[in-house]
């Protein structure tokens, strides 16, 4: 025989399970989304093999641009910048010493798994893409002291990002430095291989 006790007890304990999953998710799709704007720069060594048998080209430049970041449930970070950067590839061969020289513009777009939750200090760690747009360069022989310099060609590269930094917290600011390796990928069309890291640190303002 049916116990109507025990049926209605099932039917509110099966209510209050509903209603509170309905305040669950509804905290959880209403749960702090936390912004930042500001600037970021650094410096970045670069690695180049242009995959012509003499060897690997390497070099420092600088980098500097507008960077935004978002922050979801204190624990996903979503980061991207504009930045102008410049390169350097430069290697010793047998008449004399082979330097490219490109100016840049990098985007960079990263997605972070972030200790948001801690009160002064939250470390990261990240991967993502970036767009390097590579502008008509130059390139320099340097022999007994003498620099011939000669136009070059620039180019559109796609690099994978990996990285990791820490987000120092001042009531409206964030101070972030940052380390990343951006490679390129290789194929059969573009044999070539890029490697950059970059050594940045963030200046972020949170409204």
């Amino acid at each position: 025989m049916y116990n109507r006790s025990l049926g209605g007890n099932l039917k509110k304990t099966i209510l209050i399970i509903i209603l509170l999953s309905a305040v669950c998710f509804a905290q959880c799709f209403s749960g702090p989304i936390g912004t930042r704007v500001g600037i970021k720069g650094g410096i970045n060594y670069g690695t180049y093999n242009p995959n012509d048998n003499l060897g690997q080209m390497t070099g420092t430049g600088v980098h500097v641009g507008l960077g935004m970041g978002t922050d979801i449930f204190s624990l996903i970070s979503l980061d991207m910048a504009a930045q102008f950067r410049t390169t350097r590839y430069s290697r010793q061969e047998a008449l004399a010493r082979r330097t490219y020289l490109y100016n840049n513009l990098y985007f960079p777009v990263m997605l972070s798994l972030k200790a948001g939750m801690l009160p002064l200090i939250s470390p990261y760690l990240g991967a993502g893409i970036g767009i390097n747009v590579q502008f008509d360069g130059k390139q320099q022989l340097e022999s007994n002291n003498v620099v011939v310099e000669t136009p070059i060609g620039g180019a559109t590269h796609a690099f994978f990002i990996i990285g990791l930094g820490v987000e120092f917290k001042l009531i409206k600011f964030r101070i972030s430095p940052e380390f990343t390796a951006n490679i390129k990928p290789t194929s059969d069309d573009q044999p070539e291989k890029y490697t950059d890291y970059h050594l940045s640190v963030g200046l972020y303002y949170t409204p």
